[in-house]
């Protein structure tokens, strides 16, 4: 019979909405029972004639009242698992004779069974497939129905399919039961499942309520375009495991971030995923399965979290880019296969802990030039280095030199060298092997406050085996300070040790300092700058800091500043201005101290206070000499003026015009006479001087 007619005759016969006879020339008798849309609670139901097929192309088996999808072979793109199948045995009393077709008498002969489970490998690498919903739930008569079990790579490398919908009744999915499933970017599981969940589009196992408990992370729709993949806010605190194959030929992610609270990555969880660049793990994560980054062709750099101590079988196997892979001591195996393929990788340290590395280990490792094996690696499997052109660092005498001699490797001699914490080599930090003449490099260890390490011995140019400890020895702050040049430099010294000075100089003078530099350090210290000029031999006083550049604009308070001589022995400012205007009276001092240096003021600058009505009293102390044009002009309200200064010898043009008809000036009795004509001169009229 035409297989094809056949296929479209089982097609038809499960779409009938109640139970039909196949002709006997047709050689079976096909029923099927109703059959709903599935809606995630609806019946599917298929039939079978024989017990092993059903109409619609599944293969099942059976165990009591239950049974499970096996296979199938059947073409359609949109498949619906059954959760009911009706099997129907031919009656014998049945006849055919005269060409008649006779229902069966006996409906004893059909029995229904309950699909519950798709076996393991059931439609693995079944092509076409597009859509596969799966349903569960309540039948009309209240009892509970539907899938709750999917076996082992039941869907694996079904490339077309690109929809799942998972049934609230499935309680248990196998390993990579979805994986390698290239086109798959759309993954459902219907309400009221108690054990699987959908969160950003992922496929996530939970074992309490919602929101609570551990998550691990089950099918990541490799057919996502999205390049990063990042923990869901949602489960930062609750995702525990990435589940084997969950990103498995992923086809778009370049990088992956994992949170603190994983503590196991799976089987193959990002095998094959080829544009896969960057993978961050944490430090918890304990174990990491079987080639788990297996074909992540764009992979450079990982560094393994500190926990692992196995790096598992086909752990790296075919990645082609990967050149650096940061291990802690702790590591204790590199398995079958671990790095086999890996192209790019030129150099490898095994860790001083390593025991056992396995057969075909590093094989085809074509770049791979160097290998340093340590003394307790006692085992190196079969083939460990086939492929490659490497050179094995290791001791002499041991299980590596004998294997490299043994497999015609090439072979340099290497020494340990161990970094102890103390001098009693009873806690080791770190070992490595370094090859003959060579410098070891010393373990990054954890920065003691207020002491400076250094190690007890040498380890450069190593031609034996090196132990050497941890010296610590308390630190002591030397503060050199320059108080004239305004420069401090802090050095850090040994207890005991001798501080360095900074290398200062300065045009026309000569440095020493105000402590002997070859005393030995016990407490913090200062040391001052002592300034000598080559000229004079006058020394600079350790504490005079030195005075800011002439034309400098200085503030203290309210009044504006600008330097007017900077020489050390007596830096001068001239008073500029008022950083608020809205004052009644303006002081100005004898002297004004500012970061640390004393300035005396000599002068009343141009325009200082020019137009400023609010002033109604000036108050001019001892050390002016000059109050230049301008200085108060056109302060309307200014009527009090006292000239305290004894020392003025030029009152500019203008400095105090177009004031208060009524202003009064005031000065000692000596000067009254001096500077009614300096005030006349510069523009006052009939200036009234009186007497301070």
């Amino acid at each position: 019979m035409n297989k094809r007619l056949w296929a479209a005759l089982i097609a038809a016969a499960v779409t009938l909405t109640s139970t039909a006879v196949v002709p006997c020339n047709y050689e079976k008798i096909v029923t099927s029972a109703a059959q709903k849309k599935p809606n995630g609670s609806a019946e599917v139901a298929d039939t079978s004639t024989d017990g092993r097929t059903t109409a619609g192309g599944f293969t099942f088996s059976i165990n009591g009242t239950e049974a499970m999808i096996t296979g199938y072979s059947g073409t359609a793109t949109e498949l619906n698992i059954p959760t009911k199948i009706t099997v129907t045995k031919p009656n014998s009393s049945s006849s055919n004779s005269g060409g008649s077709i006779k229902a069966p008498a006996d409906s004893a002969n059909s029995t229904d069974y309950n699909v519950t489970s798709i076996g393991s490998n059931a439609f693995s690498g079944h092509l076409g497939i597009k859509t596969v919903t799966m349903s569960g739930g309540t039948d009309k008569d209240g009892k509970l129905f539907g899938l709750r079990t999917i076996g082992e790579r039941a869907f694996f490398a079904c490339q077309d399919l690109a929809t799942i919908t998972i049934a609230s009744t499935t309680t248990s999915i196998g390993n990579f039961a979805f994986a390698d499933c290239v086109a798959l970017n759309s993954i459902k599981v219907a309400d009221g499942n108690q054990r699987y969940k959908i969160i950003d589009g992922a496929l996530y196992y939970y074992t309490a309520g919602t929101g609570t408990g551990a998550y691990s992370l089950e099918q990541y729709p490799i057919g996502n375009t999205a390049k990063e993949y990042k923990v869901p806010d949602t489960l930062a605190t609750t995702l525990t495991e990435i589940g084997e194959g969950a990103f498995w030929g992923s086809q778009n992610l370049e990088s992956i971030s994992l949170t603190s609270t994983v503590k196991k990555i799976g089987e193959r969880a990002f095998a094959e995923c080829r544009k896969l660049t960057s993978i961050s793990m944490p430090s918890g994560v304990t174990s990491i399965g079987v080639e788990a980054f297996k074909g992540d062709h764009s992979l450079e750099q990982v560094t393994i979290p500190e926990a692992v101590t196995v790096i598992s079988v086909g752990m790296f196997q075919d990645c082609a880019a990967l050149k650096t892979v940061n291990m802690s001591a702790d590591v204790k195996m590199i398995s079958n296969r671990a790095f086999q393929g890996c192209k790019a990788m030129t150099e490898f340290v095994v860790p001083a802990n390593v025991t056992m590395i396995g057969d075909q280990a590093f094989a085809q490792c074509e770049a791979l030039k160097q290998v340093t094996i340590p003394a307790k690696t006692t085992s190196i499997g079969s083939g460990a280095f086939s492929g490659t052109t490497v050179t094995v660092l290791c001791h002499n005498g041991s299980q590596a030199a004998v294997y490299a001699a043994n497999n015609g490797l090439t072979l340099e001699r290497t020494y340990t060298v161990s970094f102890y914490t103390n001098s009693s080599y009873s806690n080791v930090i770190s070992s490595q092997e370094v090859v003959e003449g060579k410098d070891a490099v010393p373990p990054q260890v954890e920065e003691r406050a207020g002491y400076r390490m250094s190690w007890s011995g040498d380890y450069t140019a190593i031609r034996q085996d090196t132990r050497v400890y941890q010296v610590w020895k308390k630190l002591f702050a030397v503060t050199f300070v320059d108080n004239f040049n305004g420069r401090t430099e802090v050095v850090q010294v040994d207890e005991g040790g001798v501080a360095t000075p900074p290398e200062w100089t300065m045009n026309g003078y000569s440095l020493s300092w105000d402590t002997d530099l070859n005393d030995e350090i016990y407490s913090d210290t200062t040391i001052h700058a002592v300034w000598q000029n080559d000229s004079t031999g006058d020394v600079i006083d350790t504490d005079i800091v030195k005075p800011k550049k002439k034309g400098k604009e200085l503030t203290k308070g309210n009044y504006i500043y600008k330097v007017s001589s900077a020489k050390a022995e007596n830096p001068t400012v001239k008073f500029t201005g008022l950083v608020n205007a809205q004052v009644s009276t303006v002081k100005i001092p004898e002297t004004v101290s500012i970061g640390g240096v004393r300035y005396t003021v000599t002068a009343v600058s141009a325009n200082a206070a020019n137009g400023n009505s609010m002033i109604s009293s000036v108050i001019i102390n001892k050390n002016v000499t000059s109050i230049s044009a301008k200085a108060f002009y056109n302060c309307t309200n200014l009527k009090k003026v006292k000239l305290k200064s004894k020392s003025i010898t030029k009152i500019n043009k203008r400095a105090f015009s177009n004031i208060h008809a009524k202003v009064k000036f005031y000065t000692y009795n000596s000067q009254i006479g001096k500077y009614r004509v300096m005030l006349r001169n510069s523009g006052v009229k009939k200036p009234r001087v009186k007497r301070l």
